[in-house]
């Protein structure tokens, strides 16, 4: 059998950044796969913030909502079930676009 793991987001730990807050759901210190992170961002703001650009691998799914995603250079519309990938050292961010804020599921894996 194989082991299990559940997380429960706690409110109480909820990260805010400009445009997004960030709810963790594992982290370096709670997580059942090493090297590995996931959280529940929701964005707000309609303008692109600084760009990220990370040592890993970032994955992201959309949930609901609808954005605009700039990876490097190019820019990319975000929809329901949209799925994105932004390689280690690769710049990128995230906007929302429309009334409705962009809920995101995100995920770090090493290279």
């Amino acid at each position: 059998m194989t082991d299990t793991y559940v997380a429960h987001p706690d409110e109480s730990d909820r990260k805010e950044y400009p445009g997004a807050l960030s709810y963790p759901i594992f982290d370096d210190l709670n997580t059942p796969i090493a090297a590995c992170s996931a959280m529940f961002n929701v964005f707000f703001g309609e303008q692109y913030p600084e760009p990220g650009v990370h040592d890993d691998h970032e994955g992201f799914y959309v949930i609901s909502g609808h954005g605009k995603m700039k990876i490097d250079n190019a820019e990319y519309d975000l929809a329901p079930g949209c799925a994105m990938y932004a390689p280690a050292g690769v710049p990128h961010a995230i906007r929302k676009v429309g009334k409705d804020n962009l809920r995101v599921f995100i995920y770090h894996f090493p290279k």
